[in-house]
């Protein structure tokens, strides 16, 4: 995360998070484009062997808080605990090794193998080869994607791509997942295949993770908690549906019937 000229990222918070078990913590995070305010001092904690559900209609900022979250770009102000610290990506980039990500295919690199693309996930973290290979070739089994290792990422549909995602996000057993829509354009089976992966590496590392999806019923086999984000807010799901009845705007709860209920 830069340090940008008259945010409150200039100096670290001198206190630490409050809770010396979160491996990753945002506090007050604002962002936003022009005179849209999409994030507006979001504060969320992400504890060892806790999956959070990010839930949210499309547009309600998700995708951006995941994105400030894996440092990929700055907040407009804010902080981010990770580990042992308030952390600057650009001052400190190696603590992105922290972090598993999955962001809708953004860091696919589609003119390369699955296995090459994999060989390149384990010398960018500086694994050697002999343990990014095994590591791989067993998620690979898993997610039954043989068939398609020979083959170019961008020649696979959404749903593969999605598992080689999942596999290049893991092999280097991060602390941190962040997951941005990791079940969207998937079969049944896929889904089920990546929920139960997820649960199993969460459960023996101790890993945290925040799963986003604009469906709660996408997350909800998976999520430990679970988080409404609302209007670039933070909300528990029984009291965002109470403001939104105090209000009485039938769309806005119209939509967020969509979100909850949803197959």
């Amino acid at each position: 995360m830069g340090n940008l000229p008259g945010t409150d990222l200039m100096q670290p918070p001198s206190t630490s998070p409050g809770n010396e078990s979160w491996l990753l913590y945002a506090r007050d995070i604002s962002k936003s484009y022009g005179a849209t305010r999409v994030l507006d001092s979001v504060s969320i904690g992400l504890s060892p062997g806790v999956i959070t559900g990010l839930v949210g209609p499309n547009g309600a900022g998700k995708t951006t808080l995941l994105n400030i979250l894996a440092g990929i770009f700055p907040p407009d102000s804010g902080a981010i605990w990770l580990g042992d610290s308030w952390v600057d990506f650009d001052a400190t980039p190696e603590r992105r090794r922290m972090l598993g990500l999955m962001l809708n295919g953004r860091l696919l690199i589609e003119e390369l193998r699955p296995t090459e693309y994999f060989d390149f996930i384990g010398t960018m973290y500086g694994m050697e080869r002999a343990s990014s290979g095994p590591a791989a070739q067993r998620l690979i089994e898993r997610l039954r994607l043989e068939p398609h290792v020979a083959k170019s990422i961008k020649s696979l549909s959404a749903g593969t791509k999605k598992k080689v995602e999942f596999i290049g996000a893991l092999l280097h057993r991060p602390r941190v997942l962040l997951f941005d829509e990791p079940f969207e354009a998937i079969d049944p089976p896929s889904v089920h295949d990546l929920t139960e992966l997820t649960r199993e590496y969460v459960r023996e590392t101790g890993a945290a993770a925040i799963i986003s999806s604009h469906i709660l019923p996408y997350v909800r086999p998976l999520a430990t908690e679970v988080q409404l984000l609302w209007k670039g807010r933070l909300y528990e799901p029984a009291s965002l549906e109470r403001l939104l009845a105090e209000r009485g705007d039938d769309a806005e709860l119209a939509t967020w019937h969509t979100v909850l209920e949803a197959e």
